[in-house]
């Protein structure tokens, strides 16, 4: 019989031993169409078995035992994560389309997809895991497979700790909790981090059931930061601070530790409420520092050795362990601010004074400049102040310029002592880089290393001239120099000398303007702000007051005084308001 359902006319008669009729051949067909009939029809989407029976390039056949057979496209065993089936073995697959010209179209993606979704959907309907692979990074995350689904897993959802590196989870197998799943739209997003975070919980709860201060436990460094490196304890971390590494100071935890090294700390500090762990290395070793305070003080004169240079300074070892720092501003009397590095270099052997000895601190302050001559005393002793010196202006500045007064040693004029009589600004246009000066010595400030020089007072203060003959209530005269739009007056007293003549104490009838010439009285001076205030106001009731004096002694030495007398007299006295 061939397998469209037809008859042989004949059959071997070597092998039969008989010769069949045409009607024994319509009943054999008969009874082929009826066996056929009985074979089970298949359904699209129906998960069938079978046997497969042949493989080639691009398909594997499966008798699925229906009319016809299943074929199975052989890239689907490759997505699906399974191996390509042999010959004789079974599989189970999904059928997918009936009646085709190759057949039934199966397939096995299609099963394990089905599979996939029931056994996510039950993990995240019970809240529990699944396994899935992480396959690549993504942006703003990684694709995960799910036994042939993909899945997108968030960057904030892989690890608890934020700084996990993606390299070390790319083809890596995990348990992953299920967030959202949604199959139309297609949309399934995983969580790695929270059964991370509840496996950690439980091995945190353990620990601190049973850990305490004092215990000396191994772990192993995860990762490092600048403050200090993370040590795994079994499933808990712990803190492991710079400061609690070694003894000596250290600039960073790289420089002893490295990611995955082997350690034993001891546990310093526990708090299980907040969950943080604190540990410590040197703790299991001797401490250099206990004889410190026997061995050194301030003052002493050493020899060390310089180990680092950092910004601020130079760190010198006296001995094993023990290291004080030289801040940059010890390092030299007159190159302010330098650079360690330009006066130091790793490995010299330097001599040093102690300043400060702070045990408890863990601190040895030292200087490189206090086992030389201090040059600022030096030049003081010298140069007292009120003698003159000069020297070669060596820089200019927008406040004043610096005077060379040795061959290490500057000193400032300020502007503000350049000239009693003229404006800074403009006095301090008048000199130039170079340029020889004399000047007096005005003070020397040795902690701060600063010579203050002055050049106006090489001659009289002429403020101080024109106070010495004059006081509060003097008449003077001076010279209108400026009006300004509040309508107080700048007035020339004298040569360097100016006074302030405010609005409110010119007579109301008159008007001022640059150039006059005006007669007011002091009402006020300010040595220290070197102020002189004036009142035309004032000078002119003083006169009115004086002249009716004059008058009216006059008056009396006479006779009697005459009706106009008297009259002048009330209205020079009393009239006023009316005025």
């Amino acid at each position: 019989m061939k397998l469209d359902g037809t008859m042989n006319t004949h059959m071997d008669d070597e092998k039969t031993g008989m010769t069949q009729t045409p009607s024994d051949e319509n009943a054999f067909q008969k009874l082929f169409e009826a066996s056929l009939a009985e074979l089970p029809e298949v359904r699209r989407g129906e998960r069938v078995k079978g046997m497969v029976v042949s493989v080639d390039d691009q398909a594997v056949v499966v008798d699925v035992g229906a009319k016809a057979e299943g074929s199975i496209p052989k890239q689907e065993f490759e997505q699906a994560g399974l191996e390509l089936p042999a010959v004789g073995e079974e599989v189970e697959a999904m059928v997918m389309s009936t009646g085709g010209p190759s057949g039934i179209g199966l397939s096995v993606l299609a099963v394990r997809r089905q599979d996939a979704w029931r056994s996510i959907e039950e993990a995240m309907e019970n809240n529990a895991c699944v396994d899935a692979i992480i396959l690549a990074e993504v942006k703003g995350g990684y694709r995960v497979a799910i036994q042939g689904l993909e899945a997108f897993m968030p960057r904030s959802e892989s690890d608890p700790n934020p700084r996990f590196p993606a390299s070390e989870l790319i083809g890596r197998t995990c348990k992953v909790a299920i967030l959202e799943a949604r199959r139309k739209p297609e949309n399934i997003v995983v969580s790695r981090r929270r059964p991370l975070e509840l496996e950690y919980a439980a091995k945190r709860e353990r620990f601190f059931a049973t850990a305490k201060v004092g215990d000396r436990v191994n772990g192993v460094v995860r990762r490092m930061t600048d403050f200090g490196a993370f040590v795994d304890l079994g499933g808990v971390d712990a803190l492991l601070h710079v400061s609690d590494i070694a003894w000596q100071r250290l600039e960073k935890p790289s420089d002893i530790l490295s990611v995955g090294q082997e350690v034993s700390v001891e546990i310093t500090k526990i708090d299980p409420e907040a969950g943080k762990i604190s540990v410590s290395m040197k703790a299991l070793q001797e401490d250099p520092w206990t004889r410190v305070a026997e061995r050194y003080e301030p003052g002493m004169r050493l020899t060390g050795t310089v180990r680092r240079l950092l910004d601020f300074g130079a760190v010198v070892e006296l001995e094993p362990g023990v290291e004080g720092l030289i801040h940059r501003s010890e390092l030299s009397w007159v190159r302010k601010d330098v650079a360690p590095t330009q006066v130091l270099a790793e490995g010299d052997v330097v001599d040093v004074a102690v300043l400060e000895v702070v045990p408890e601190e863990r601190k040895l302050r030292l200087s490189l400049k206090a086992v030389t001559e201090n040059p600022w005393q030096a030049w003081l002793a010298e140069h007292p102040v009120g003698s003159r010196v000069r020297g070669r202006i060596k820089n200019k500045t927008d406040f004043g310029f610096f005077v060379s007064v040795s061959d290490e040693l500057d000193g400032l004029v300020h502007m503000e002592n350049l000239s009693w009589e003229e404006d800074p600004a403009e006095a301090l246009a008048a000199y130039s880089k170079g340029q020889e000066v004399e000047c007096v010595v005005l003070g020397v400030d040795v902690e701060r290393q600063r010579i203050s020089l002055g050049i106006k007072q090489l001659s009289e203060d002429p403020f101080e001239v024109f106070l010495s003959g004059v006081q509060r209530g003097s008449t003077v005269t001076g010279k209108v120099i400026e009006v300004r739009k509040n309508g107080n007056a700048l007035i020339e007293l004298a040569k360097g000398v100016r006074a302030h003549l405010a609005r409110r104490e010119i007579p109301r009838d008159r008007e001022l303007k640059e150039g006059d010439e005006i007669k007011a009285k002091i009402t006020e001076i300010n040595r220290a702000k070197r102020q002189v205030e004036l009142s035309i106001r004032q000078y002119e009731r003083d006169e009115e007051r004086d002249a009716v004096r004059n008058y009216t002694r006059q008056v009396e030495n006479a006779a009697g005084p005459s009706a106009l007398a008297l009259e002048l007299q009330r209205k020079l006295l009393g009239g006023k308001k009316e005025k």
